[in-house]
């Protein structure tokens, strides 16, 4: 979408940022959550923790990734429906 909107360096860098935070918080995520599937199998309590929090760090930063994409894309959507109309 950014080729086709023809999207400034500026929010390229953005873009590319967001998308960098989000897999590498993911790869983070996956890291912590085979770390305490080593350390046991049961469930405890405080693993159960530090796996949901990993879980919702990706979720937030996916989540404000949304958010920045829809305040670059959504305006410029808009007008190319306005000059289609």
């Amino acid at each position: 979408m950014g080729t086709i909107f023809n999207i400034s360096k500026s929010e390229w860098f953005v873009i590319i940022l967001c998308c960098t935070i989000v897999l590498a918080l993911e790869l983070m995520n996956t890291a912590i959550e085979n770390l305490c599937d080593m350390i046991t199998k049961e469930f405890h309590p405080t693993i159960k923790i530090v796996k949901d929090v990993s879980a919702g760090a990706v979720l937030v930063s996916a989540i404000g990734s949304a958010i920045a994409g829809a305040v670059i894309f959504i305006p410029l959507i808009v007008h190319q429906i306005k000059i289609l109309l």
